[in-house]
């Protein structure tokens, strides 16, 4: 299957003035803009997705339809994506970046502050991106969104949280906002973005745990099998005693659980084709070969430790640079 993206030439793009962009309304003269050949529809894309990231077919299933209604349809929809980390909600979004770069977004929504507050990064700060500047459809994904939505108390005792998920209501209900990029100011019309928010509010899940098991999977009274953070899906309900504002959740159309990754799913996962080894493969340009024992090692690290398949990769990494220092030229490893 072919998956090279195929644009229009640059040529057809608005020109702007130095001072001043004039947006335009996502229509260009003559022509539109063709998005990725052979993933045009939600099937594809969850076959894409597929070959990308480890289990979670509902999580995949949902990105794929928000991307297809968004991209193709012009159907704008908001979500929440929630799982603890290394479970893939962020990888999904990743990959489905490879495939429309000047589509998607992802940023970092942990340092968001308030307006009139230090700190650089605004709701208005994340449409700078020239993704937004085109006027055509997009999905803006804000990584580590429960850090910015959790309740954070000024010494007036104001919860800023709320008074940064204030600020964001009307961008994600859909508005005509002001950006000003150094000296370049210009509009966009956020009812053209679907914003997709990724967190793992695991507080709230490990408190769930706790009320479901009563206390009894603590010390020496555990009971096996007893409830763990993430078994029960979080609700809107869950979020709102979290402390997200009930205005904010309204903005949210769905809630997609992801689930957490097992010792088990962290070992078949090492060396498969969506694996961090074959990534590590793709980006060293050398063969790896993985022992069963390291295999398993790694495992066990990211399953104890909570790093997930990113501490699984950090770590390849280092064993691959380990035997590369000897000999650049390498070209087969087994670690």
């Amino acid at each position: 299957m072919n998956t090279q993206n195929t644009y229009m030439n640059d040529s057809t793009l608005p020109w702007y003035d130095d001072r001043v962009k004039t947006v335009s309304d996502g229509t260009y003269n003559n022509a539109k803009r063709i998005y990725c050949v052979g993933f045009d529809t939600p099937k594809k894309l969850f076959g894409y997705l597929g070959s990308k990231v480890w289990k979670q077919d509902a999580a995949k299933r949902a990105a794929a339809i928000i991307t297809y209604n968004s991209l193709f349809r012009g159907v704008r929809e908001n979500a929440m994506f929630i799982g603890p980390t290394g479970c893939g909600k962020t990888h999904i979004w990743r990959c489905l970046k490879e495939l429309f770069p000047d589509r998607i977004e992802i940023v970092d929504g942990s340092n968001i502050t308030s307006e009139g507050w230090s700190g650089d990064k605004k709701w208005n700060s994340l449409l700078q991106s020239p993704v937004f500047c085109s006027g055509e459809r997009a999905i803006l994904v804000i990584d580590e969104a429960d850090k910015m939505l959790a309740p954070k108390y000024s010494s007036n005792a104001e919860n800023v949280s709320q008074r940064i998920a204030s600020e964001g209501l009307k961008l994600m209900e859909g508005t005509v906002a002001d950006i000003k990029s150094g000296s370049v100011s210009y509009k966009v019309d956020t009812s053209k973005i679907s914003f997709v928010l990724c967190g793992a509010y695991s507080n709230k899940a490990e408190e769930i745990a706790r009320n479901s098991n009563n206390g009894s999977s603590i010390g020496f009274g555990a009971v096996p099998g007893a409830a763990k953070a993430y078994d029960r899906p979080l609700t809107q309900q869950d979020l709102i005693e979290y402390g997200v504002m009930p205005e904010f959740m309204g903005r949210i159309q769905q809630i997609v659980n992801l689930q957490p990754m097992t010792l088990d799913d962290y070992y078949k996962i090492a060396c498969s084709k969506c694996g961090p080894v074959r990534h590590v493969q793709e980006q060293y340009k050398v063969k790896i070969r993985m022992t069963k024992n390291r295999r398993r090692e790694l495992a066990e690290n990211a399953f104890k430790t909570g790093l997930g398949i990113r501490g699984m990769e950090n770590r390849i990494r280092q064993l691959v640079d380990d035997a590369l220092f000897d000999n650049c030229n390498r070209r087969y490893l087994e670690i």
